[in-house]
């Protein structure tokens, strides 16, 4: 693809002419543009043909935007920067062959790569580095080491420079792999920062300072732990931690009166909410309404289906799809 370089008037004249014939059979303005400079770059005016031809170019066009919406999902964004690059056909083949390998991150990384020059070389060494970053960490934990790979493309971090990252990461994160929660919710932050390390012991020096602090505060310590994961990665790590714990224990005040088998769950849940009360009687009406629904056709997994559901902004939709794991066993 050509990025463009030094324009005589007729160029740009030839460039806005093509550009507005294309546009005008419904392409995405910045696609019309970016096709037009192209064209303008990469074949003399005896070549670029005329309207006749810019008019079925811009049909092609809109043609092949339909099919990326359609077929493969893609936003105005990605087709901007996809189809002057590669065909519809092209981006297609290339996320069958990426999903072939690595469905779970075959988006991610057709998404990382189309911003790329050349997009499927780009998108073949991601996916390489991508299964070596889990091959080196999965000897440290394998439930963290596909959130850490899928972390570092999501924050477009150069391959090289995550990769050095990773063993310093790793060791890291070792002392949460009981809480594989908090350790995935480090990777996605940390990579996304200028220097992930240097974000990743903020976190947790956060974590520990503020376990430390509701400990002696007579916190149990599963409460404390979970509390300090949530209030580690916000701006201001210790206040939000005391304001999280008073939002808890008068959530837990009022769900305990009703609900006393879920209060704590509703509790974790409300407390980092803007208005916990309102949101924990939410959820407590959600639960209700779970645990009826499905003690009509399965009593026995009612409350455990509910106790997993009840965050959901569409509950019932999520009780009946956790209802049909649970039965399926997965």
């Amino acid at each position: 693809m050509v990025r463009g370089g030094r324009s005589t008037p007729q160029k740009r004249r030839l460039r806005a002419r093509i550009s507005s014939t294309i546009e005008a059979q419904g392409v995405l303005v910045r696609l019309a543009k970016r096709i037009a400079l192209q064209l303008v770059w990469k074949f003399d005016a005896a070549e670029i043909g005329d309207e006749a031809v810019w008019r079925a170019v811009g049909q092609r066009l809109v043609r092949e935007t339909e099919r990326l919406k359609a077929g493969v999902g893609l936003v105005d964004r990605q087709i901007i920067v996809a189809l002057p690059k590669l065909s519809a056909q092209q981006v297609e083949d290339f996320l069958e062959e990426l999903s072939a390998s690595e469905p779970a991150i075959a988006r991610t990384i057709l998404n990382v790569a189309l911003d790329a020059a050349e997009p499927v070389p780009a998108g073949r060494r991601y996916l390489s580095e991508y299964c070596r970053v889990v091959e080196q960490m999965k000897t440290f934990d394998p439930d963290i080491a596909r959130t850490v790979a899928n972390a570092t493309f999501m924050a477009h971090a150069p391959p090289k420079k995550a990769m050095d990252h990773l063993k310093t990461f790793a060791d890291l994160v070792m002392k949460f792999q009981d809480d594989v929660g908090f350790a995935r919710t480090v990777a996605k932050a940390a990579f996304r920062a200028p220097d992930p390390i240097r974000a990743a012991r903020t976190f947790i020096a956060d974590y520990d300072a503020i376990v430390e602090e509701l400990a002696t505060k007579g916190v149990e310590s599963q409460i404390a732990r979970s509390l300090a994961g949530i209030a580690s990665l916000a701006a201001d790590p210790v206040p939000t931690a005391r304001k999280l714990l008073q939002n808890f224990e008068d959530v837990l005040e009022v769900a305990k009166k009703t609900h006393p088998w879920v209060a704590r769950s509703i509790a974790l849940s409300a407390c980092r909410a803007s208005d916990p009360l309102t949101t924990a009687r939410s959820y407590m009406k959600n639960y209700d309404t779970i645990v009826c629904l499905i003690s009509g056709t399965d009593e026995r997994r009612a409350r455990e289906v509910a106790a997993q559901s009840f965050r959901s902004d569409n509950p019932l939709r999520w009780a009946k799809r956790y209802l049909t794991e649970l039965r399926e066993g997965r």
